[in-house]
């Protein structure tokens, strides 16, 4: 049997050598913990925190970082809390806006308390829920009746949108509020702000108009107005079975259905609204999301998923048709245009990359249209749309329709969210790197200079580029910038966390 050999350390002026010995394991055990401990040392000084790698946990305290500088801005009420809607001394926008509400889903108290519900969701800790749950408290205090609707929609409008139906719609009236509320139910089962969303739909009902063509509230039919109402009481339907608010919607959905346009290079289209009324030429259209046929698609894939109607399902797919039609690119990535005209055709020199007019957006009809017929032809063309906004150069390129902005709306906190959705949504490596690489560029470029406070500034306005200026907002600032972190968190970590009005159609119910 052989015997082990064992070398010890020795010292002789100051330099180590070895001796070999039977009970040596000892002394080289000690040798080996002094030597990792010098390594340590020697490491925090050749890997600095700036050579570190993001992991979740950092998205997740940028994201605790975010809601710390947005606590800077909140203003106490009689009632419970709002946020300024701008840090004092930016050359911003006026906060009597419509999009720039105190209690908005886009720039309001109701955006910034779903990302709150989120930090609550992912950390556990009670002070962004008691935050939140002050948000819905000043808001329930102060909700408005049909009149409210009568006012801003039937009188002239001033402001950066002069849009009445985009100024009462979803992201910037009481149907934003209505989607934080319902999400605060969800999360405490307190049957108040269910109350609230009910009365906020029975209001919205009530302030409808109706002529021989059917039920409407503005002359703008996009899902930021009209189109937007409709979804609302479907997903009110979704969540309470209560079947007065899908017979409603599906009524109002009708008289969109009769304005569908036939496109030159077919399918259907449809003119939501008057752009001249902000200055694009007469009879432009937008093909995407926001205010767009994708969007409207969307709406009529969401109806058909609870209604049934074959109509419904059957213009979503002509309106995509008409999107595919006009399309760039191929399965290694695609784009839809950013606006269209029947006389001289797409703008094919513009495309946007995030949620309003890009990918982000027009994807989610793409996906509904999948989910309810399981033809692969829509699954397709959410991951070659994803790829398109990947081969424009996002996250790390900016373009005409990506540019200096970081928000939810149209910007790359939109992208991330998106990424973070897809990764989970494919299950594929090309999604997770995606996210992981975009949720790097959104922490390079927020701003984090006062310890435990982070925020983003960036050109909102893409026509007014020296308007440099920070938001809180959940479509335009730093709550959607946190919170689109905290998807990329989730992705990462298997949290559930509360979903974005948009993704709602995707739950299980």
């Amino acid at each position: 049997m052989k015997t082990k050999v064992y070398f010890t350390p020795t010292s002789t002026k100051g330099k180590t050598t070895f001796k070999s010995g039977k009970n040596g394991s000892e002394e080289l055990k000690v040798l080996c913990q002094s030597a990792e401990v010098a390594g340590h040392q020697m490491n925090k000084r050749i890997d600095p925190r700036i050579f570190h790698k993001n992991t979740a946990e950092d998205y997740l305290q940028a994201a605790i970082e975010t809601a710390n500088w947005i606590d800077t801005l909140a203003v106490k009420t009689e009632h419970g809390r709002i946020w300024k809607a701008l840090p004092e001394g930016q050359d911003g926008y006026r906060e009597d806006v419509p999009m720039f509400t105190s209690k908005s889903m886009y720039d309001g108290s109701a955006g910034i308390g779903i990302f709150l519900i989120r930090l609550y969701e992912a950390t556990s800790d009670e002070r962004w829920l008691k935050e939140a749950e002050e948000a819905a408290a000043h808001i329930i205090a102060t909700q408005v009746g049909s009149e409210w609707y009568q006012h801003t929609l039937h009188s002239e409008v001033k402001g950066i949108i002069p849009v009445p139906g985009w100024a009462a719609g979803a992201y910037n009236g009481p149907v934003g509020e209505a989607y934080f509320l319902e999400d605060l139910y969800q999360v405490t089962g307190k049957q108040k702000y269910r109350d609230f969303v009910l009365q906020t739909a029975d209001v919205l009902i009530e302030a409808a108009s109706r002529d021989e063509r059917g039920l409407f509230w503005s002359e703008q039919e996009d899902i930021t107005a009209d189109g937007g109402f409709i979804v609302f009481l479907d997903i009110v339907y979704r969540r309470t079975g209560i079947r007065k608010y899908l017979d409603f919607a599906s009524e109002a959905a009708e008289r969109i259905a009769k304005d569908a346009l036939n496109a030159p290079n077919g399918g259907k289209f449809w003119k939501l609204l008057d752009l001249s009324m902000i200055d694009f030429p007469k009879d432009t259209t937008f093909p995407n999301w926001s205010h767009g046929t994708t969007g409207t698609a969307w709406m009529f894939a969401a109806l058909y998923q609870d209604t049934g109607k074959q109509e419904f399902l059957e213009l979503a797919k002509v309106g995509l048709e008409y999107a595919m039609n006009i399309s760039v690119g191929d399965e290694k990535g695609r784009l839809i245009p950013y606006q269209d005209h029947p006389v001289t055709g797409p703008t094919y020199d513009k495309y946007y990359l995030s949620t309003c007019h890009g990918p982000v957006g027009s994807t989610l009809a793409f996906r509904e249209v999948y989910e309810v017929t399981g033809e692969e032809l829509y699954k397709n063309w959410t991951i070659e749309l994803s790829r398109g906004i990947v081969k424009a150069g996002a996250p790390e390129r900016h373009s005409w329709g990506f540019w200096n902005c970081q928000c939810q709306c149209c910007g790359t906190a939109g992208i991330l969210e998106h990424f973070a959705e897809m990764y989970e949504y494919t299950d594929e490596k090309e999604f997770y790197d995606y996210m992981i690489r975009t949720a790097d560029v959104l922490l390079s470029d927020s701003d984090h200079r006062t310890s435990g406070s982070r925020t983003w500034y960036d050109s909102w306005w893409r026509t007014i580029p020296t308007r440099v200026v920070s938001y809180p907002g959940l479509y335009v600032g730093a709550a959607g910038c946190g919170s689109s972190l905290l998807r990329a968190y989730a992705a990462l970590t298997g949290k559930k966390l509360t979903n974005l009005y948009e993704y709602h159609f995707f739950e299980k119910i």
